[in-house]
């Protein structure tokens, strides 16, 4: 299968080649993943076997000019394919390409939704609104769910009580985050199952041994690994400079053992013991290394103050302190019972104001579409296909999401409920994900990732490919981000470990050239400090000279803190 204007890695061609079974494939930029999906699509609707026609695939992105892109892709190796072998059915796919499912996750989901209407008792002509409209629809239904439930005499000493010495300002202040709370819910499968846990959890009897409290423990032990690797990062970045072992010494005794030793405890299952340790830590001195040149010493000062600074807030936390039951645990649950009640009494208006315009959001066309393709009835963990499903999974015998790494939960068990399994080809890669805002969870692809193998069995999730071959940058632009990445990214800080599977290796010759004969340095980093007070003319002029030298697209000031 190899193409004769593209010379494909081992990698790639795995992911090419790669049959009956789910694959996943991590692709850092510049890796060439739309040429292999592209290439993988060709190669599958190429064989009538297993793809009778382009009508058998699915094709998912996260925008409309990727899923053009990904057709023209895919035309291309068709095209080319058709040209070598001048084979009847490729020249037939090719012109039915235009029509093959191959667009935006929103997109699929509203052309399910329009043909399946009737099931969900839905106008047909039904719009979707962008974001614009539904920021003043939102703000509008949040002024009418508090005049609604200030007027509700069984909630209002609950809802004066929340509010007390709050900001009121619907834009930016507490109220907003009621609007918040109801976008977050946008990614979970069920608001319904979420609000009645959340209930259930605002009114236990013993928040420290509910399943909030567990939660919170988990919350303190993650800080916690979090402060020693600031510790382990300023000990690394003291060695490393020729520092000696005296200030190591000292901050071992007095900044790393108090939190090592609440680990211990926590791994040894006494939460009363870590929990009195974090309340009696006497916060100590942060003295500035006076061995190391002064930058690299301030570095290192900040990164052990920042740490020291972080254990000691731990104190603030409400499950360390065992009278939080006493004089705070009333009033928590009672405030939170409210702001529940808010959400679910905004949704309700939302969804009735989005009725009388006949709309949709986005959020709409993921759960509308979800609802259908699963079983009337079914367990949220375990859910059942919907015949509407069934009848997808026939039809749909290939399916591709690129840009996994965006996806949420919603979306993810809209795939569970397409695929019958084996047939899911997904890219992405963990260090891109830019979707946050709209709940995506780059945690399901790199989940996805960890449970998949290089040698698929019995007990993995499909196969695995690593594309790591970048042609894009030259190897010194590479090393220097590998340098970068390899010390920052952590399984147990990212999620992510820069390991040999996440090296960058160069896939492009450098060109040779006077810089790099003689062995000169082709990574520059310019800072551009500007003064943070007023200045004055003479000030400004003798700044606009540097300032001037770099374009807008090289300079982006800092915002005034």
């Amino acid at each position: 299968m190899a193409d004769k204007r593209i010379e494909w890695t081992e990698q790639q061609i795995r992911a090419i080649e790669a049959r009956g079974s789910d694959v996943l494939v991590t692709a850092s930029a510049g890796t060439g993943k739309t040429a292999v999906l592209s290439k993988r699509c060709a190669g599958i609707v190429a064989d009538k076997s297993i793809c009778p026609d382009v009508g058998c695939l699915l094709v998912l992105t996260f925008t409309d000019a990727a899923a053009e892109q990904m057709r023209s892709r895919i035309a291309d190796q068709l095209r080319q394919a058709y040209h070598e072998k001048r084979d009847g059915h490729l020249r037939r796919q090719l012109i039915l390409l235009q029509g093959a499912d191959i667009s935006t996750i929103h997109s699929f989901c509203k052309r399910l939704i329009t043909e399946h209407f009737y099931r969900l008792d839905l106008d047909p002509t039904f719009g979707v609104i962008d974001g614009d409209e539904q920021k003043l629809l939102k703000s509008e239904v949040l002024d009418k769910t508090l005049d609604k439930v200030w007027r509700q005499d069984d909630v209002r000493a609950g809802i004066e009580q929340l509010f007390y010495r709050r900001d009121l300002r619907a834009n930016d202040g507490f109220a907003a985050k009621i609007i918040q709370l109801s976008d977050f819910l946008d990614g979970v499968i069920s608001r319904e199952n979420w609000r009645q846990r959340a209930a259930r959890l605002a009114e236990a009897a013993d928040s420290i041994a509910s399943e909030t409290g567990r939660r919170q423990r988990e919350i303190v032990e993650e800080r916690l690994k979090r402060i020693l690797l600031r510790l382990e990062y300023a000990r690394k970045l003291y060695q490393n400079e020729g520092g000696d072992a005296a200030w190591i010494d000292k901050i071992r005794l007095s900044h790393v053992e108090p939190v090592a030793r609440c680990i211990d405890l926590l791994n040894a299952g006494d939460w009363e013991k870590c929990a009195e340790a974090i309340r009696n830590f006497a916060k100590p001195t942060t003295r500035t290394p006076k061995d190391l040149p002064e930058p690299i010493a301030a570095l290192v000062k900040k990164a052990a103050t920042k740490a020291v600074n972080d254990f000691t807030e731990l104190s603030q936390y409400a499950i360390i302190n065992p009278d939080y039951l006493d004089k705070l645990g009333q009033a928590a649950r009672l405030q939170t019972s409210i702001l529940i009640k808010l959400v679910e009494v905004f949704d309700r208006l939302y969804s009735q104001a989005k009725r009388t315009l006949n709309c949709l959001d986005f959020a709409d066309l993921e759960h509308y579409a979800l609802k259908l393709l699963t079983a009337e009835g079914s367990d949220e963990i375990e859910p059942a296909p919907s015949e509407t499903a069934l009848a997808l999974r026939q039809r749909y015998r290939h399916i591709f999401v690129d840009e996994y790494q965006d996806i949420n939960p919603v979306q993810q068990q809209i795939l569970r409920m397409l695929s019958a399994g084996g047939n899911v080809l997904g890219v992405g890669d963990g260090k891109q994900s830019i979707y946050a805002f709209r709940g995506a969870q780059p945690d399901i692809f790199l989940r996805q990732v960890e449970l998949a193998s290089h040698e698929p069995d019995a007990d993995s999730v499909g196969l695995r490919v690593d594309l790591n071959v970048n042609f894009r940058s030259t190897a010194r632009i590479l090393d220097f981000v590998n340098a970068v990445f390899s010390r920052i990214m952590t399984k147990s800080f990212t999620r992510i470990d820069y390991d040999e599977s996440a090296l960058l290796k160069p896939g492009l010759a450098d060109q040779a050239g006077p810089a790099q004969e003689s062995g000169e340095k082709i990574i520059e980093f310019h800072v551009l400090d500007e003064e943070r007070e007023d200045s004055t003319e003479s000030q400004d002029a003798e700044r606009r000279p540097v300032l001037s030298e770099a374009e807008g697209t090289q300079y982006e000031p800092s915002p005034v803190s």
